[in-house]
């Protein structure tokens, strides 16, 4: 009895270790297809992700699957003195098999529906079959092999465990890597430096990627699209004139919570040619309105979207908590293809997390009602609804920016249904659309619109609910805007035209300012941080670029704002200038541009050949961009040791 029982765990033990290696061995393959298909996504920043995900996945796999045939054999009593191995070979080679064929046999059925050839039940059965043939193949081949070295293998199964062990912990060092720079849990709490000043309130800071003023129903959108955010500037104060800092996220966010122009923060300067999103972060230590806040004892948390508003580019500063709903939908996308994933969404579809607004939502929704904290609270939520790819809410519960890297299928031309064409391919002029084809893509951007606009009516409504209204300061305001051929282009970051860079800003706070109130001087998104701590009662800091907005809703006086724009994403430097009602662009060559908008709203006549209107907006510009660095607290950007040491090999840097 005794013999039979050690012979039991020794079959365990030859099973879970034949379940590790040859798991992680065809794990090997499942990453570097995984490595291809992400091989645009930061692969400095998850390179080594990429390929534990897959490896480690199909380790655990193996082993899972080789356990119920081992239980089978020792309730039948087979004495296997190594003679199971090739049986557990024959078995991963037939997993191996299956993970290859199906998702094969898919994609060939994929191609052939995509150009109108539905398969035909002989068709199916013809892949069916070829198929089963593979699996069979394989499995029979891994049997043979294993049974004329099931020897050798028996003697190298410890050594190459033992290495299998060591590579599975090794490769966990990416997870915490990647728990820790993009996506963090609760952080330790820090102790604030002072209390929150008396009667302070909450602040809830909404900001909504991709939005166009014009789409809103306060500043004339015609389309009654907004009824929530109509309903919110009705009770507070519309800022008519907006100016963001720069037509993408990176740049423009970093500007809100800073305070400050992006020359001065830092983010979003060009950090590596070869990668899309190889921008720099905001550096560590940077000063931040939720740093502010966090220090004199408001609880700070974050859910946000949006891949370049993750840790990794310095936008968690100051958060006790913080959640970035994007990089958590793209760990399913970027590895979608993995067997693990597929069986695991198979068996639970609602894994699957989505980034879009509704989830944002119901995080916050839950979060404000279950808030019971004596402090006031500051919560950041950022919605990515309306950024490409456009499409209507039920077409996919994610935003998956990929289209926008360049990686497109080479399938052609994409149908106009629930989703857009791909913006890059848009962008790049490859897709060319005719009227009612751009009316369509507007169309889609518009249900976009209204579904972003129902997901901030429930947190405004749970604010309601939870008897926060009163005491809580909300700030709507929008990190850029979109062009739809306005120009002769589209979607963002390539110009400094009104539709990308004139933003809605609503500010509501029932407690203390009159409303409806309505603003029609130039106010910048640098205006945001001093004003929201110039409401709690906070001093601000000096040397920021942007001022506190409360003397304009006092009445006040004050000194008429310029507005900066920079860092263009997808085209020629430019910088831009907004006064009251003129703009001055001036480009990285020399070129130079004047509109007056007063007269010409849709930026149609350029006056910079005008030397009278010229001079004027030319000299307001040298102003600008003369004007140093002023905050103290910020600092240029890390340069990574490898990079500085390819900068010395090119000689830039001593």
């Amino acid at each position: 009895m005794r013999d039979e029982s050690t012979a039991g765990v020794a079959e365990w033990r030859r099973a879970l270790a034949v379940g590790l290696v040859g798991g992680a061995l065809i794990g090997v393959r499942e990453a570097l297809v995984t490595l291809q298909a992400n091989a645009f996504v930061q692969p400095d920043h998850y390179f080594f992700g990429y390929l534990a995900v897959p490896i480690l996945a199909w380790g655990a796999l193996g082993m899972m699957l080789l356990l119920p045939v081992t239980l089978l054999l020792g309730a039948l009593r087979r004495p296997s003195p190594g003679g199971a191995i090739p049986l557990y070979v024959a078995m991963l080679g037939a997993a191996a098999a299956v993970s290859i064929a199906a998702p094969y046999a898919a994609e060939v059925v994929r191609r052939m529906r995509a150009v109108g050839a539905e398969p035909t039940l002989a068709a199916t059965a013809t892949l069916w079959a070829l198929g089963a043939t593979f699996v069979l193949t394989v499995a029979a081949v891994g049997w043979a092999a294993a049974d004329r070295m099931a020897s050798q293998i028996e003697r190298g199964l410890r050594a190459a465990t033992i290495s299998t062990l060591l590579v599975g912990v090794a490769l966990l060092w990416p997870m915490v890597r990647f728990l820790a720079t993009d996506w963090k849990w609760n952080a330790l709490r820090a102790s604030a430096t002072a209390p929150a000043p008396l009667g302070a309130p909450n602040v809830l800071l909404i900001s909504i990627d991709t939005l166009r003023a014009d789409h809103v129903g306060a500043y004339g959108g015609a389309h009654g699209l907004t009824p929530h955010l109509d309903r919110l500037a009705a009770s507070g104060i519309v800022f008519q004139r907006a100016i963001t800092s720069s037509p993408w996220t990176l740049p423009a966010m970093a500007s809100i919570l800073t305070g400050l122009n992006p020359r001065h923060h830092g983010a979003g300067r060009i950090a590596n040619n070869r990668d899309p999103l190889g921008r720099s972060p905001l550096p560590q230590g940077t000063w931040t309105v939720s740093a502010a806040l966090q220090d004199h004892g408001y609880r700070t948390h974050a859910i946000v979207t949006n891949p370049y508003l993750s840790l990794h580019y310095g936008m968690g500063e100051g958060f006790e908590t913080y959640e970035n709903v994007t990089i958590e939908s793209e760990l399913f996308i970027g590895s979608q293809d993995t067997t693990a994933m597929k069986l695991a969404t198979w068996l639970y579809p609602g894994l699957v997390v989505g980034d879009r607004g509704r989830t944002v939502s119901e995080r916050a929704r839950r979060w404000l009602f279950a808030y019971d904290e004596p402090q006031p609270f500051f919560l950041w939520l950022h919605y990515i609804d309306p950024h490409p790819p456009y499409s209507r809410a039920d077409a996919s519960p994610h935003k998956s920016f990929r289209g926008d890297l360049l990686l497109a299928d080479g399938t052609g031309r994409a149908p106009l249904t629930l989703m857009s064409p791909d913006v890059a391919r848009l962008r790049s002029g490859e897709i060319r659309l005719n009227d009612s084809e751009k009316e369509q893509v507007r169309a889609l951007y518009r249900a976009e619109v209204a579904s972003v606009d129902a997901a901030v009516g429930t947190v405004l409504d749970s604010l309601d609910n939870a008897r926060l209204r009163e005491r809580t300061v909300v700030v709507v305001v929008a990190d850029h805007g979109e062009e739809f051929w306005d120009h002769g282009g589209v979607e963002h970051g390539h110009t400094v035209y009104e539709e990308l860079v004139r933003v809605p800003l609503l500010i509501r706070w029932p407690a203390r300012v009159a409303a409806p109130m309505q603003v029609d001087e130039v106010v910048r998104v640098t205006d945001i941080a001093p004003t929201i701590l110039d409401f709690v009662g906070i001093d601000v800091p000096p040397g920021l670029d942007g001022t506190s907005l409360a003397p304009v809703l006092r009445g006040e006086v004050t000194s008429p704002r310029e507005a900066l724009i920079e860092n263009m994403l997808f085209a020629d430097e430019r910088i831009g200038i907004r006064t009251g009602d003129r703009k001055f662009v001036r480009w990285a060559y020399g070129k130079e541009e004047v509109y007056d908008l007063a007269a010409d709203a849709r930026e149609v006549v350029d006056l910079g050949g005008l030397p009278a209107m010229r001079e004027e907006l030319r000299t307001a510009f040298d102003a600008a961009e003369a004007a140093p660095r002023r905050a103290g607290d910020a600092v240029a950007p890390v340069v990574a040791p490898q990079t500085r040491e390819a900068l010395r090999g090119l000689g830039y840097l001593d």
